[in-house]
């Protein structure tokens, strides 16, 4: 294995990128109560950031013994906490019946950088309604959502 790869692949980048990434999950998740949601850019900056810090405090904590284990179980535990948090967001279904139900809106017409990452459910045509008159959609959107009306059999908005 090269070089770049082991910088990349080794556990303390891992941990890095999964620290990183498991408080952004937290923010995601108290972001709920004030209607924000982070796009999957933000999670891929983050990891790499993280990876970086990651590969950093390796060489940093060489001889550094007992803070390399207090460092270790406070990873470990952000780890431990955002894995927990990505299960909540990936099956805890959108509430669309909150005043910010529209957020959900571009997650429910596709995958993208821009749009958070964790999955809203099974369309509605309550979901699609709300959709068509709430949420600002780009050309592409409209056309998600047109097929997507087709699809569950729902009259348009």
């Amino acid at each position: 294995m090269s070089n770049q790869q082991n910088k990349i692949l080794n556990r303390y980048a891992l941990v890095g990128a999964g620290f990183f990434i498991s408080g952004l999950v937290g923010v995601d998740i108290i972001g709920e109560l004030l209607c924000i949601r982070f796009p999957l850019l933000f999670y891929l900056i983050l990891g790499a950031v993280g990876m970086v810090i990651g590969n950093k405090a390796q060489v940093w904590l060489l001889n550094r013994v007992r803070l390399k284990k207090l460092l270790q179980i406070f990873a470990l535990m952000g780890c431990l906490a955002g894995f927990t948090g990505v299960g909540v967001l990936s099956f805890y279904g959108a509430n669309w019946e909150t005043k910010c139900s529209f957020r959900y809106c571009g997650r429910a017409l596709g995958m993208g950088l821009l749009k958070s990452p964790f999955p809203v459910g099974p369309p509605s045509c309550r979901m699609i309604h709300l959709c068509a008159n709430e949420y600002s959609m780009n050309a592409t959107e409209r056309a998600q959502l047109k097929q997507l009306i087709t699809e569950t059999g729902c009259p348009p908005p």
